[in-house]
């Protein structure tokens, strides 16, 4: 495994009620030192930058270049028309060609999961809806499906959308170019110099670890690496169980979140998910991968059980606000027993650079 590393948010336009971006405080010095973290506490040699802002992304690129990370640049833009999408891609493509030219060990995802993030693929006005339109069959709390879905016929649409996108960012980008995809994304993956997979997105793993590794082996036919782009589960002990719906322990409908009764931060069950998953992962010969997520400030930790957003949280790191109330107060982060257990394991994993050999 040639490549370890986590993504990174520099703040998404996701409905989250908390501002217009999942990340309100922002400082480029606040956004060195998590970017510093990640490359010397973390031992990561890659990082997955991804947003909606332009600005932020072309700043956390930049810092993370000079870290001495490869990156995979991946704009996210949420619910905007098609065409937007395309552009925004596009103009991130160009600041990445900039850094590439300049000898920036940079690759491009031309976003990721679009069934659910980008309109017209799928039943459903806005992402929450076609996310659960997608997961119709699962019990959830916070997700009310819409319509229906024709998996066969929202494919067809997205590998359509995929190569209009693509021909936009190659036209500008010379560089490695990707998607992340959920696991019932048909890709036709012949667009893309890389195979990466949204491994999360999904509700239920297979029991054995055999078959998650026969389910991410037959990715090998495509004849391109494969790369976990995003794994990761919540923090709390029945959240591997619950997979994609491990964040959904939290009543969202009164005038404050507040978790649901007997659910308890676990910070041992994450780290012992992620420690499994990067197993399956060595044995079905994947060459790249990537935890979800540094940190969630959207979700900040509480001593009190009922508050404690963190636990609905992949993050590695606890955020925790001055005032737990207020999205925009000021806040520190705290490393979890995941962030630790990874640190050590990608210690070991992580290639001497000295070779020169390739990360990703």
């Amino acid at each position: 495994m040639r490549s370890v590393g986590v993504a990174y948010d520099t703040g998404t336009n996701f409905a989250t009620g908390q501002g217009e971006l999942s990340r309100v405080v922002w400082s480029d010095d606040r956004m060195a030192e998590e970017i510093g973290a990640i490359r010397r506490q973390l031992h990561c040699n890659s990082v997955t930058v991804y947003g909606s802002d332009l600005r932020r992304l072309e700043d956390a690129t930049r810092a993370a270049v000079d870290a001495g990370l490869h990156v995979w640049l991946q704009p996210r833009l949420v619910d905007r028309p098609q065409s937007e999408i395309v552009d925004h891609l596009a103009e991130a493509a160009r600041f990445a060609e900039g850094m590439r030219r300049d000898g920036a060990d940079v690759s491009f995802s031309a976003g990721c999961v679009h069934l659910v993030f980008t309109p017209g693929l799928v039943a459903g006005e806005r992402y929450h809806q076609r996310m659960a339109n997608i997961f119709a069959d699962a019990e959830h709390h916070v997700l009310t499906s819409t319509g229906t879905v024709d998996l066969v016929g929202a494919n067809e649409r997205l590998n359509q959308f995929l190569d209009q996108s693509v021909r936009a960012v190659r036209s500008i980008f010379g560089g490695e170019v990707s998607y992340a995809a959920a696991p019932f994304e048909d890709v036709d993956w012949r667009l893309f110099d890389t195979v990466r997979l949204m491994h999360y997105y999904t509700l239920g793993y297979p029991p054995r670890d055999e078959d998650q590794i026969t389910e991410i082996a037959r990715y090998h036919r495509w004849g391109k690496p494969v790369m976990i782009a995003e794994f990761g589960t919540a923090t709390h002990p029945r959240a591997a169980e619950m997979a994609f719906l491990s964040f959904d322990v939290v009543d969202r409908q009164g005038p404050e979140p507040t978790v649901h009764e007997g659910v308890l931060r676990d910070e041992s069950a994450q780290a012992a998910f992620h420690q499994r998953s990067l197993d399956v992962f060595a044995r079905a010969g994947v060459q790249g991968v990537s935890v979800s997520e540094f940190i969630h400030p959207t979700h900040p930790h509480s001593t009190d059980p009922r508050l404690d957003l963190d636990v609905a949280s992949m993050a590695l790191v606890k955020t925790i606000r001055e005032d737990h109330r207020d999205p925009a107060s000021a806040y520190r982060w705290e490393p979890k027993q995941s962030f630790h257990a990874l640190a050590a394991r990608y210690a070991r994993l992580r290639v001497d650079e000295s070779d020169g050999g390739p990360r990703r």
